[in-house]
């Protein structure tokens, strides 16, 4: 079996080192539409929609292509590592736990 020339491997490298840099690079996928309809599936119906005010119901029933729809726009998004301003956002309720067998809160 020939071997090829130590010249001939550098073109080679040099081939596939210059084909490698000029192909644009694309960003890998963080989600794909699986994952995002798994998700929807372990959505709790009874549960209370979040602030954009969504039923979870509706969320079940989406389309699967508003399933691929929401997985572009989640690639689109954390691949250009941009999260909207909107999506940072949460409103947090503490709701007190009583201890058993009193009344009041501790303190």
């Amino acid at each position: 079996m020939a071997f090829p020339s130590v010249p001939a491997l550098n073109e080679m490298v040099d081939v596939a080192l210059r084909s490698y840099f000029l192909t644009p690079a694309s960003e890998p996928n963080i989600t794909n539409h699986d994952e995002v309809q798994e998700a929807i599936r372990g959505i709790m119906v009874g549960n209370t929609p979040g602030p954009n005010g969504i039923p979870n119901r509706a969320l079940k029933h989406l389309p699967q292509r508003e399933v691929s729809l929401l997985a572009q726009i989640f690639n689109a998004v954390f691949c250009n590592h941009h999260v909207p301003t909107v999506w940072k956002h949460a409103r947090v309720i503490s709701i007190l736990k009583l201890e058993k067998d009193s009344p009041w809160p501790s303190s």
